[in-house]
């Protein structure tokens, strides 16, 4: 005899049969679940890693200090702590901040690119030679040929542009 032929069970019966056993799994996936996550954050610092990372990823390379900040105003706005940013600027001072100085907020920045020096071009005034032009600009003679290739020193002429440099 089956439990739907039975006429002395009530439908609210059947379906705890049912509800039961359903009820019994899920309260075992929620056990499961709750156990693995307690597990992978027990140690507490991968935590702290994923928050490092996500602010290191929101994070400017520098802070430009503005009039009034000290460390401790700049490591709230950052989100690091002043030991930090005292370990990111050892040669800083923290007593001595001042407006418009820059301070790494990172440990993996590259370092600022440089301008190139000097101008890129010269235009030839009356009277100046390769020679003229190389002493005061502090490139050699064979640099100004290899820069200029097409340009014949004898016949340089007041106006004439020469690449000094890449």
């Amino acid at each position: 005899m089956m439990l739907d032929d039975d006429p002395s069970v009530d439908p609210a019966g059947r379906a705890l049969w049912y509800l039961v056993p359903l009820g019994i799994v899920i309260l075992l996936f929620a056990i499961g679940g709750v156990t693995v996550a307690s597990l992978r954050g027990s140690d507490g610092s991968s935590d702290e890693a994923n928050a490092a990372q996500t602010t290191k990823a929101d994070l400017p390379d520098y802070w430009t200090v503005k009039d009034g900040q000290s460390y401790s105003q700049i490591a709230l706005r950052t989100g690091l702590t002043v030991e930090r940013l005292e370990e990111l600027n050892p040669k800083t001072d923290p007593s001595t901040l001042r407006p418009g100085q820059r301070l790494k907020l990172r440990s993996d920045v590259a370092p600022p690119r440089t301008k190139p020096k000097g101008p890129r071009y010269r235009t030839v005034r009356k009277g100046e030679s390769f020679g003229s032009i190389a002493t005061a600009t502090g490139k050699s003679i064979a640099a100004l040929r290899r820069l200029n290739p097409k340009v014949k020193p004898a016949e340089l002429q007041p106006g004439d542009r020469l690449r000094l440099r890449r």
